[in-house]
């Protein structure tokens, strides 16, 4: 690991990799509490002698210039100009996914640790995915009772002409309730 004044490092053009303002947001708010992020990987800038080209850590880079940091902790690799495509194709893109019950059991647990209001505050998930994922800890409701089969409701399709329907929308707007209802009530289906 080195230290690299930011105003030697460039960013790559071609980098495909976007992360939304509110999360890069919450990136620079880390670093600042907390100084702690991946070191960035770079390489020798070709044709800048003294320079590095950033191949991983363009959104580091960014929140520490938001930072107004001099230096960025680096990982220099020693790669060629397709080795660096690769490497801009593929490190940015590798990555796991979160298991949904070990994420809620962690956030959970940073929860009662840190309180609900710093949570959105410091994680990447907005209040509303945390309260989803919160839910997935708690027991399910009980099932529905089953219904038996001569009770399911079954459904009736017919056409009418233009005149009929609106006929037929007239006489059902007589009645209350949802179109299910109304059409019950108009047929005398429940006596």
């Amino acid at each position: 690991m080195i230290e690299i004044a930011l105003d030697l490092l460039r960013p790559r053009s071609d980098n495909a990799n976007v992360m939304p303002e509110e999360l890069l947001g919450k990136l620079v708010r880390h670093i600042e509490r907390t100084d702690r992020y991946p070191h960035l990987i770079v390489r020798s800038m070709p044709g800048e002698p003294g320079a590095y080209e950033i191949l991983d850590g363009h959104h580091r880079a960014q929140a520490l210039r938001r930072l107004n940091r001099p230096f960025a902790r680096c990982q220099v690799w020693d790669v060629d100009d397709d080795e660096a495509l690769v490497l801009l194709a593929t490190l940015n893109r590798l990555q796991g996914r979160d298991d949904v019950l070990k994420r809620a059991k962690l956030l959970e647990e940073l929860r009662q640790r840190l309180g609900e209001q710093r949570l959105p505050e410091w994680l990447p998930e907005d209040a509303e995915r945390l309260e989803r994922l919160r839910q997935t800890r708690l027991d399910p409701p009980p099932p529905a009772p089953s219904i038996k089969a001569g009770e399911l409701p079954g459904a009736i399709t017919f056409f009418l002409t233009g005149p009929q329907a609106a006929r037929l929308k007239n006489r059902l707007d007589a009645f209350e309730g949802t179109r299910s209802q109304q059409l019950i009530a108009c047929l005398q289906l429940d006596r």
